[in-house]
């Protein structure tokens, strides 16, 4: 793993945004060397919780920022933070949907939500690292 590894990403909160923030947090866990498993687990958290911000955080007609920033802690931990400025739109239930917390959850060491001035989801994951990384 590499010492003080960060990754900051800010983008207008839209669906098509979602794709290339998972593709640039998997190239910053390849870079520092997380295990692949480990990775694919990190990566399906990643994808709910951008996609709650794409759904709930604006209203379509009026997005605004969604930021990722990605750094690792001691203890072979990494700590990613998905937060908007957004007030939570309440979306039309539909059946199969609104698993993704549950699924965060099921996958991160360490879940916080803070609700002040827009939504901070907080995700803690154990990142062991597969090789070393020069």
């Amino acid at each position: 793993m590499i010492g003080q590894s960060e990754l900051r990403i800010n983008c207008v909160a839209r669906a098509a945004a979602a794709r290339p923030m998972r593709h640039a947090v998997a190239c910053f866990l390849a870079a520092t060397g997380v295990a692949a498993d480990t990775a694919d687990d990190i990566l399906t958290a990643v994808g709910e919780a951008l996609a709650n911000v794409m759904e709930h955080a604006y209203d379509p007609a009026c997005p605004s920022d969604v930021e990722l920033h990605a750094r690792f802690q001691e203890h072979a931990r990494l700590a990613i933070d998905v937060f908007d400025r957004g007030q939570f739109v309440r979306r039309d239930a539909r059946p199969g949907r609104g698993f993704g917390l549950r699924i965060v959850r099921a996958i991160a060491r360490e879940v916080s939500i803070d609700t002040h001035d827009g939504t901070r989801l907080r995700m803690v994951f154990d990142a062991p690292v597969a090789q070393a990384v020069l």
